[in-house]
């Protein structure tokens, strides 16, 4: 079973303390240190991901390289055909009991392909490289990179600044009434400081290799298209993607935006999650790895 958290006390704790000690102040605290000064070319950086290991994951004991490889080789097996991108229902993407926690208004605006959907994309190719790189954030846990702890690097992200959702793993444990923020009245409440439908770039999530990469990203000269980058950002993002005891969690914090790209993050879920394999394979297409890195990312990323 994918995301088994009931027979795993590692995973619980680190879940545990992420909950504690993620709070709005200390978030907005770690962003106001972050330089983004430093150059890296990505293949420097990426062997770096041999050294972690994602404790928060039950799926997998590898480091997140290979995870990357498997994401990548997933997405190009499962999604193209010679480079074109296949004719993927959005209904498929979606459980059953997912697809009918929708709004009639999402699931008529749904009911087609993802390349129809998103017509204005006419290069798919990208998706591939999100899938190698998605999770390079994770080098946070590294000395050299600040050295934080996994429940500031790692693990299912969600907003802070407001009540905390039943759509959250480990919600019935009741960890989050540890954290400062819910004894604070102007965060505990369903929107908390935000505005009904403000949109999850106007909130403030929690600190996360997410957050750390697609930042690095949008401060960076890159040809990675805005989709890429928010596949980036919100790809831990489960409770809202991939919801929990049939509450689709934040949906009143969610804009048009986010509407209209819940399918690409359920795409992206799709590889990222059933990707995660024990056997060691030896079969993925580094050549076109290679290719796609120098396409979107030649140059220098700041982090």
């Amino acid at each position: 079973m994918l995301r088994d958290y009931e027979t795993n006390n590692i995973v619980e704790l680190l879940y545990k303390n992420m909950y504690k000690n993620q709070n709005y102040i200390k978030k907005k605290n770690i962003v106001s240190k972050l330089k983004f000064d430093k150059k890296y070319k990505i293949k420097d950086i990426f062997p770096l991901l041999n050294k972690v290991i994602d404790s928060s994951d039950p799926d997998t004991s590898h480091s997140q390289i290979y995870h990357g490889y498997q994401t990548a080789q997933a997405i190009y097996n499962n999604y193209f055909k010679n480079l074109e991108l296949k004719d993927i229902y959005i209904k498929d993407l979606f459980s059953n009991e997912d697809w009918f926690l929708l709004d009639h208004v999402y699931r008529t605006m749904y009911n087609t392909t993802i390349k129809e959907f998103y017509n204005e994309i006419k290069e798919w190719d990208w998706l591939i490289l999100i899938g190698l790189i998605h999770d390079l954030g994770k080098v946070l846990v590294l000395n050299e990179f600040g050295g934080y702890n996994e429940w500031f690097s790692v693990g299912d992200i969600y907003p802070l600044g407001c009540s905390f959702s039943k759509s959250n793993i480990y919600y019935e444990k009741k960890y989050h009434e540890l954290c400062i923020d819910y004894d604070n009245k102007k965060y505990n409440s369903q929107l908390g400081i935000y505005k009904k439908k403000c949109g999850f770039n106007n909130v403030e999530m929690t600190f996360s290799h997410d957050y750390y990469l697609a930042e690095s990203f949008k401060k960076s000269n890159t040809n990675l298209p805005e989709q890429a980058i928010y596949i980036i950002q919100y790809h831990s993002f489960y409770a809202w993607h991939t919801p929990k005891n049939n509450i689709r969690g934040y949906d009143y914090l969610a804009s048009e935006l986010d509407w209209k790209y819940l399918p690409l993050l359920k795409l992206f879920q799709k590889a990222d999650l059933y990707s995660k394999k024990d056997e060691i394979e030896q079969d993925f297409n580094y050549e076109l790895f290679d290719k796609l890195l120098n396409k979107y990312i030649p140059n220098y990323v700041l982090l």
